[in-house]
This record gives C-alpha cells, sequence and structure tokens, in this order.
C-alpha cells in the first residue's frame, strides 16, 4: 500500500462523481442524500488518517489544513482554503471540487456539490467529534465553490435566507 491510499480505497475518476451528482440532482433529495453519505464517509475517514500520524490537538489551523490538502490533493478532491467568517462562523473555498459542474442547481436547491458537502460535514465533524453544517454560499468573486460552516441548527437559519436571494453576510447576521 502506498502512502496515499487509505485501508481498502478505491479510487472513482472525477467523471464517475460527477455523474453520481448529476443523478442527485436529477433524483431528489434521496439520492443527493446518499451521494452526500459517502462524502462525509470519506472525509471522516480522511481525518482518521491525519489523526492516524499526528494528535489533531497537536495541529493549528494551518497545519490542520495543509495535512488536508496534502491527502485531498493526493485523491483528485480539490484543495481547501479556510477563512473565519462573521460571527464566529467559518468559510471555506474548495478549488477543483471533483462534483461541481457550471451551472448546475440541484434539485434541492443546494447547488449540486453533495459529495463536497458531505466530505466537509465528515472531515470537520470528525475532527472536532460533533456534528458540523455545512452550506453552499454564493461566490463572491474569485474561483472556486464557497461553503459556510457552523453549528447544524444555525446553518438551517442560514440556507433558508440564502434561498430567499440573501448574500452570505446577509444570511448570517443575527446568527
Amino acid at each position: 500500500m502506498n502512502d496515499y491510499r487509505l485501508e481498502d480505497e478505491v479510487r472513482i475518476p472525477s467523471t464517475a462523481l460527477r455523474a453520481l451528482a448529476a443523478a442527485a440532482d436529477r433524483g431528489g433529495e434521496v439520492v443527493a442524500a446518499a451521494v452526500r453519505d459517502a462524502g462525509r464517509t470519506a472525509g471522516e475517514e480522511i481525518t482518521r488518517r491525519i489523526a492516524h500520524v499526528v494528535s489533531l490537538s497537536e495541529l493549528d489551523t494551518d497545519d490542520f489544513w495543509s495535512a488536508v490538502n496534502a491527502e485531498t490533493d493526493a485523491r483528485g478532491l480539490g484543495s481547501f482554503e479556510w477563512e473565519r467568517g462573521i460571527g464566529g462562523h467559518a468559510q471555506l473555498r474548495v478549488r477543483g471540487a471533483p462534483d461541481r459542474r457550471e451551472g448546475s442547481i440541484a434539485s434541492s436547491g443546494e447547488g449540486g456539490t453533495p459529495f463536497t458537502e458531505g466530505f466537509i460535514e465528515g472531515l470537520l465533524g470528525a475532527a472536532a467529534e460533533e456534528p458540523v453544517g455545512v452550506v453552499r454560499a454564493p461566490l463572491d468573486g474569485g474561483e472556486g465553490i464557497r461553503f459556510a460552516i457552523g453549528a447544524p441548527v444555525a446553518l438551517r437559519h442560514v440556507q433558508l435566507r440564502l434561498r430567499g436571494g440573501a448574500t452570505l453576510e446577509q444570511a448570517l447576521e443575527g446568527i
């Protein structure tokens, strides 16, 4: 086994992952949830792999994201840039997300990146040892996809505000 493979890891081409995400767009919430769960499991495994090498409590934020990017780059899962957000929330920019398709809007209205959304939830939830919510947010320019991260209850309100046309900054006000 080489350094980049998890035990029993199977790699699939990014085109296959995009096909799964497209199926989620067409198949509604049930299919999107299944793809998101697959992403969540992958994120949890990456966090476990990092924790196997170094205690997560020993890593500062920059070191954690460097370790994540080393693992995700090796698997074609994109790269992640962390930013502190408004009101204690955080934003994450993802470049090269394998399930991103230009112009895609999922039937759930969330933007067609269920694998990546689940991946982030699994990655950060395993690191925090508690549930983490992820909402795809409108991009404020530049490349990639932007996500808001926080407590699941708070992000439900953010998601409703985003669907109503608010910017991320407006959606986070008062949360």
